[in-house]
């Protein structure tokens, strides 16, 4: 298929989704926390078309130009891979993905903070056994949400990054509104 990212039988690829709406400094430690004490070949940031538990996002392209920009180094790939091939939810992704390049080693890298919400994903289950999973700290997960981890999921401590995109809309929101004022 035209347009999707390059990889082997052997490689070694972290799958990092999200809305990214917008992707922020917390995004980019995230992934290279992952590529580097993985020993990954490439991270692809997984643009989601639209979150299942998350309102409308905002536009497609602004939150892929988005995930570009923080994007760090060739061994990061920014895909739409996930609009391209029609895929909705993580677990119809990895089928896909696994479908697509047969050999390819891929992990799920999620920030600690969406472990929350993990067991709410469609078919969550399937996803906890068809791929390895690394969990890289993040603010605002407790560790306690380290229990609810399904067994023999990574754990990467790393420093936290205090962005969160939530934050982030809030801010922009309020300086609209305030402008609107004027």
């Amino acid at each position: 298929m035209h347009g999707l990212p390059l990889a082997y039988p052997g490689m070694r690829i972290g799958l990092f989704g999200g809305s990214f709406d917008p992707a922020h400094e917390g995004h980019t430690h995230v992934a290279s926390t992952a590529l580097k004490r993985l020993e990954l070949d490439r991270v692809w940031w997984l643009v989601s078309p639209q979150n299942p538990l998350k309102p409308k996002s905002s536009p497609f392209a602004a939150r892929m130009a988005s995930a570009q920009k923080q994007a760090r180094g060739a061994r990061m790939v920014v895909t739409d891979i996930e609009h391209r091939l029609g895929c909705a939810y993580t677990y119809q992704t990895i089928r896909a993905l696994e479908r697509l390049y047969p050999g390819v080693r891929f992990t799920l890298i999620m920030g600690a903070d969406n472990l929350a919400n993990f067991r709410r994903w469609r078919n969550w289950r399937e996803v906890a056994q068809a791929v390895p999973v690394a969990v890289v700290s993040r603010p605002g997960a407790s560790p306690s949400e380290r229990m609810t981890a399904p067994r023999g999921w990574l754990h990467l401590n790393a420093r936290h990054i205090p962005q969160s995109s939530t934050a982030l809309r809030a801010a922009t929101g309020a300086k609209l509104a305030k402008q609107r004022r004027k």
